[in-house]
């Protein structure tokens, strides 16, 4: 399973690991003698939110450039483009700040902090692994803008961005051509521009009218790869390493940075 329904798996991780720090802090036993106390959950999911804005921004601003052609993509915050030690160090940071007036919450907050984190550590391992394991590059007969046929396996052997996307789906158009400049930029990295469910003469008209000129865009007429990967929604890129083997999944429109992020790990 790559995702449940258009939202992917590691953000469903993070939501249950969320709510599970909350519970704990909600269901953590005190005294009945406590005073009144603000919301420990409430101070939890703070937590989670100022870590992300401080994450970000600091994704944001080490990465500038990447963002100077189109500034408005900074607001994109799906793109992925999180420094993850930033976000754990700044949301831990402030909820110690946050906890010094209450010490009877200490102790419950940074617990469900903790095991929240641990269980989100754990879970993105696993949910990696199997990933790894039954997410592969599929072995599926695609055809060419010229007829002929393409069987996926071929990409095996270099690392491969496949973009799974069709022409009336506006988030797909929009980020061709950062797709495009990357599939340049990066000659060691594959790029696999896969259309899902359309004709050959929607791909055609729908690149000359963009004026984009890619490599290796293809025709699945019966969307099978979207079928094969459990994929429910466009655009979606899936990033596999040389060895056919699922590394990450992206639901949804790439920024340059974002992508830029990607393909670093990916390497």
């Amino acid at each position: 399973m790559s995702s449940v329904g258009p939202v992917p798996m590691p953000v469903v991780l993070i939501l249950f690991c969320v709510m599970l720090a909350m519970g704990i802090v909600r269901l953590w036993p005190r005294r009945s003698d406590d005073m009144p106390l603000p919301s420990g959950s409430g101070i939890v999911l703070d937590m989670l939110l100022i870590g992300l804005l401080c994450g970000r921004i600091s994704f944001v601003v080490l990465n500038f450039s990447l963002y100077q052609q189109a500034p408005w993509s900074i607001l994109q915050i799906t793109d992925g483009g999180y420094h993850l030690g930033v976000v754990l160090v700044a949301g831990f940071a402030w909820g110690m700040w946050r906890l010094r007036p209450w010490r009877a919450l200490r102790a419950p907050v940074l617990t469900g902090a903790l095991v929240g984190v641990l269980a989100w550590a754990g879970g993105g391992q696993l949910l990696s692994t199997w990933q790894g394991r039954h997410l592969s590059l599929p072995t599926l007969q695609v055809a060419d803008l010229h007829g002929g046929k393409v069987d996926l396996q071929q990409f095996r052997g270099r690392p491969l961005v496949l973009n799974l996307w069709a022409t009336w789906c506006g988030p797909c158009r929009r980020e061709m051509p950062v797709l495009s400049a990357a599939q340049k930029a990066h000659a060691e990295v594959q790029f696999v521009f896969l259309n899902q469910g359309e004709t050959l003469g929607d791909v055609q008209g729908f690149l000359a009218s963009e004026g984009l000129m890619l490599g290796n865009v293809l025709l699945d007429d019966q969307a099978a790869a979207a079928t094969v990967l459990g994929v429910q929604a466009y655009p979606s890129t899936l990033f596999f390493d040389a060895g056919g083997r699922l590394r990450e999944l992206h639901l949804g429109e790439l920024t340059a940075a974002g992508l830029e992020h990607k393909l670093r790990r990916l390497r």
